[in-house]
């Protein structure tokens, strides 16, 4: 899949992303973080990474209060230069501040850096996802550069609305694939 092939994929399941009323939204999102809240690896996980919802993705401001609740380590990535750096927050509130691209990200001063193989599972958005979890994102590759990071067991979940379920991507070397996708109509165990 070429450069100019990803990016009118990317225009087309972005406005299909947008074009997702409120209240059907709303709905979505609930049957996601019940699906994310009900898997056993989240249960048994201790320090899980999410990224704070922008704009139109998938809300993972529930998911974040429960692991919060739950007494586990809330890990948030701090986008600098070309990399993600892991930050856990403790507060949802003080401990967010809004940074690059206008999306929610860790207060350094408010936050500790975390150790990449410290963490059991990462919650990643996207634009779109195929069953076999391959991935396209913005085109920036911080996803890309950060996963290979992490422990070859951490469990790697796509958090996408259905709609953003493609037939195939093509992966490129550098791509990352997820372990499995959520979306609202329940769990994809990718292969």
């Amino acid at each position: 899949m070429n450069r100019t092939e990803k990016n009118l994929l990317r225009k087309t399941i972005l406005k299909n992303r947008r074009a997702i009323n409120e209240e059907e939204r709303s709905q979505k999102n609930a049957a996601i973080e019940r699906n994310i809240l009900s898997l056993p690896i989240y249960k048994e996980s201790g320090t899980i990474m999410m990224y704070l919802n922008y704009w139109d993705e998938v809300d993972t401001g529930g998911i974040a209060e429960d692991t919060l609740q739950a007494g586990k380590r809330l890990v948030i990535p701090l986008c600098k230069g070309e990399i993600i750096i892991p930050y856990e927050i403790k507060r949802l509130e003080e401990d967010v501040q809004i940074g690059m691209f206008g999306i929610r990200e860790p207060r350094p001063g408010n936050s500790r850096v975390v150790v990449p193989s410290d963490i059991d599972i990462v919650l990643v958005p996207g634009v779109a996802f195929d069953g076999r979890g391959n991935r396209i994102g913005f085109g920036k590759g911080f996803y890309d550069r950060f996963l290979p990071q992490l422990r070859d067991n951490v469990t790697i979940v796509g958090l996408a609305y259905s709609c953003q379920i493609v037939d195939k991507i093509d992966a490129e070397a550098h791509d990352f694939t997820m372990s499995l996708l959520v979306t609202e109509n329940g769990v994809i165990y990718c292969s």
